[in-house]
C-alpha cells in the first residue's frame, strides 16, 4: 500500500510539473515579445553616438582628451585640456542622414552596442592609467542606450565589441582627423 501510495504521489507531481511547463503557471497574461530598435533605425532621429578617449593619467596641465559627437546632421570634434575640460579645440562638420544611417550600420557591424552591465565594473575611471581609456554612448531623447568603456590595456571593460573597429569609425567621420591630433601629445 506504501509503494501505491508514493505511486500516486510521484504521478500526481508530474502532472502537476508538465501543467506549469506548458501553461507558464497559469498566468493569463499574454506574453508579448519584445524587439529592439536596430541602430540603423535611429538615423533619422536626433539620437547620437559618441566616442570620448582620454590620455594617460597624468598632470592636470598635461591631460588630453578628445570627444566625437555624430548624429545626423553634423558630426563634432572636441579636443580637451586638464580634468576640468578646458576646451582646446572645437570642429564641426557637416553630416547627412545617409551618411549617419551608414555610420550606424557600421557600428553595428563592429559590435557597438555589445556591453557587460552590472554595478561591479563601474564606470572605467582609473582603468588603464598609462595608456588610453575609451567611453563610448549612444543617447537618444536623453535616454542612454549605450553607455560602455574600454582601455588600450586590456582587463576589465565593459564594452565587449571590436574596440580598434569601433575607434576607427568614429575616427573616419572626423575629417583630417590625424591633422588635428597632431598636437596632442598623449592621444
Amino acid at each position: 500500500m506504501r509503494y501505491f501510495l508514493a505511486f500516486l504521489v510521484t504521478i500526481g507531481l508530474l502532472i502537476i510539473l508538465i501543467f506549469v511547463l506548458f501553461t507558464g503557471g497559469g498566468n493569463d497574461k499574454a506574453k508579448v515579445p519584445t524587439s529592439k530598435k536596430t541602430l540603423v533605425s535611429y538615423a533619422n532621429t536626433d539620437a547620437e553616438a559618441s566616442l570620448l578617449i582620454a590620455g594617460p593619467i597624468n598632470a592636470n596641465s598635461l591631460h588630453e582628451r578628445i570627444l566625437i559627437t555624430v548624429n545626423s546632421s553634423a558630426v563634432t570634434y572636441k579636443a580637451f585640456r586638464g580634468y576640468d575640460g578646458y576646451v582646446t579645440r572645437t570642429e564641426r562638420f557637416a553630416n547627412s542622414e545617409n551618411a549617419y544611417s551608414a555610420f550606424l550600420s557600421g557600428l553595428t557591424t563592429s559590435g557597438f552596442t555589445s556591453q557587460r552591465t552590472g554595478t561591479s565594473y563601474g564606470d572605467g575611471a582609473g582603468t588603464c592609467p598609462l595608456g588610453q581609456r575609451y567611453t563610448f554612448k549612444f543617447v537618444d531623447n536623453g535616454k542612454s542606450l549605450v553607455n560602455s568603456w574600454a582601455g588600450s590595456c586590456g582587463g576589465t571593460k565593459t564594452f565587449l565589441g571590436s574596440l580598434n573597429l569601433t575607434i576607427s569609425l568614429f575616427q573616419l567621420q572626423v575629417p583630417d582627423y590625424n591633422l588635428l591630433t597632431v598636437e596632442l601629445n598623449n592621444l
